[in-house]
């Protein structure tokens, strides 16, 4: 794939995904308006999003890091043909995950105290019901990653980026028709709906892209999958899966408030809309290149090119996390304050909002790291990291909460995912012997340090002296376009010529 083929695939990716997330804080914003903040939409908010847990934890990015070099590598070594691969792995995924969706199913009130341990004996019983449909979506959604990777490997990303836009199409036009506090029970039916058609799209884009000649040789026997890469997948599993967990757990200790459930889901989304277009370039676009140039033995192109992509994700990652810090309330406000949501929502939602950005380099970071680590067939490593962060996590929101309450639960989330990200970066470095920004020094690693601090402490400052909704939106963009420069010039060094191509 030539440098302009993967920079327009990752431009095309990028609008996908852009228009994806736009859509999915659509339907957060619709939600907000027609429900506020309510056990209501505490149950709204679970219905929607456990398919694409379940599929994210036990499916979906461990088979796509596994699948797209594993693919790579039998088209290197003209070994069986990569589409019996890919049909057993579609069928298997299928069967595998139908039985859980069963299972779960039947154990509904355990799975829904997982989801929601804060909610009562009779909001568990409400929330099982509905959880019972929407489980009927998840072997739908896990066998969507199975055409996704296939689309992905192929270099055709864009079609599984438009993925979500036309999930939350599905969703925003029934939450805006027929959703109401009484009448959680046709979302579910959605939510099932949107993943049957999300899935179509990909199957009819694959039957054009793959050679399925012989793909059925063997079938079976399941001979394609075999115990080296059956080992792969599970280790990058629970690794993908633990990460995942993070907010999952996060919004559990937060169902023990009123609407905490709802006010977390709100805060996060302003950080997830960023998160979720540097994820998907990544993982799309790049981590394909990756795969391929590791799979050749070019470490000194993998190495630059992890170090190039690095420093510009901390060039907009820190001023967009200062900017945001300070207009949080305003963007808040100017959001979601609507409907059946109050301007108390919109100070608990922004106070939430300013913690939980903090996190957003670390989220950024430990997305290219992890994918790193895949790209070079490691998955054990990863596995170990993501098992004591997920404890990390668990403990500080026990020790957090009972001082800080909902804030607490929020901040252990920030620091859990900077001990995570440190983890990675730091045995990224010492096993496989790559540094995430290559070359850089103790003086500028202590002057991004030192930069976001500071910015963070003058945001806290114009918080307090500037309360007008105009004003801080140009505070926010002068300090934000102050730090931009700043980073810049610490990181010039390290990042690609602007008149120039990234090293894709």
């Amino acid at each position: 794939m030539t440098q302009r083929a993967t920079s327009l695939s990752a431009m095309f990716v990028t609008l996908a995904m852009l228009l994806g997330r736009m859509t999915g804080l659509l339907r957060v914003l619709g939600l907000a308006m027609v429900l506020g903040v309510t056990h209501a939409n505490d149950l709204a908010i679970l219905v929607i999003s456990v398919p694409d847990i379940l599929n994210a934890m036990l499916v979906g990015g461990a088979l796509g890091v596994v699948l797209i070099p594993e693919m790579h590598r039998r088209s290197e070594l003209s070994e069986q043909p990569a589409g019996q691969l890919i049909v057993q792995t579609f069928f298997v995924i299928a069967v595998l995950t139908s039985a859980l969706a069963f299972l779960l199913n039947m154990g509904g009130t355990w799975f829904t105290e997982l989801l929601a341990s804060g909610f009562t004996p009779d909001q568990i019983k409400q929330t099982g019901k509905l959880i019972s449909i929407v489980l009927i979506a998840f072997p739908i959604s896990a066998v969507t990653a199975v055409t996704s990777a296939v689309l992905q490997g192929h270099h055709k990303p864009v079609i599984p980026a438009y993925g979500n836009l036309f999930f939350n199409l599905v969703l925003i036009m029934v939450i805006f028709l027929w959703v109401t506090p009484g009448h959680i029970e046709i979302l579910a039916w959605a939510v099932v709906a949107a993943s049957a058609f999300r899935l179509l799209t990909q199957l009819i884009c694959c039957y054009f892209v793959t050679d399925l000649k012989g793909a059925f040789q063997s079938f079976f026997r399941l001979s394609s999958l075999n115990r080296q890469l059956m080992v792969k997948y599970f280790q990058a599993l629970t690794a993908i899966g633990l990460v995942v967990a993070f907010p999952v757990v996060s919004r559990s200790f937060a169902s023990m408030y009123e609407g905490g459930i709802s006010l977390f889901e709100y805060s996060q989304k302003l950080v997830e809309l960023p998160r979720g277009l540097i994820g998907a370039v990544i993982s799309m676009v790049i981590f394909p290149r990756l795969s391929q140039i590791f799979a050749a033995g070019d470490l000194k192109t993998g190495a630059r090119m992890v170090s190039q992509i690095a420093g510009l994700i901390l060039l907009i990652s820190i001023p967009a996390g200062i900017a945001i810090y300070v207009c949080a309330e305003p963007v808040v406000s100017l959001l979601f304050q609507r409907g059946q949501f109050s301007a108390l929502d919109v100070a608990n939602t922004a106070k939430l909002l300013q913690i939980s950005i903090l996190s957003m380099p670390a989220l950024f970071l430990s997305i290219l790291t992890m994918n790193v680590f895949y790209a070079r067939h490691e998955t054990i490593i990863p596995f170990k990291i993501s098992c004591v962060s997920l404890v990390c996590l668990v403990l500080l929101s026990l020790g957090l909460r009972e001082f800080l309450g909902i804030s607490g639960v929020m901040l252990a989330f920030v620091l859990t995912s900077w001990l995570h990200f440190l983890g990675l970066a730091l045995s990224l470095y010492v096993k496989l012997e790559v540094s995430v920004i290559q070359g850089i020094d103790l003086k500028h690693y202590s002057a991004l340090v030192f930069l976001t601090f500071s910015g963070i402490s003058i945001s806290t400052m114009i918080v307090n002296i500037v309360s007008d909704h105009v004003q801080l939106f140009m505070c926010s963009v002068g300090l934000g376009g102050l730090c931009f420069g700043a980073v810049l010039l610490i990181l010039k060094n390290h990042l690609p010529s602007f008149n120039g191509k990234l090293s894709l």
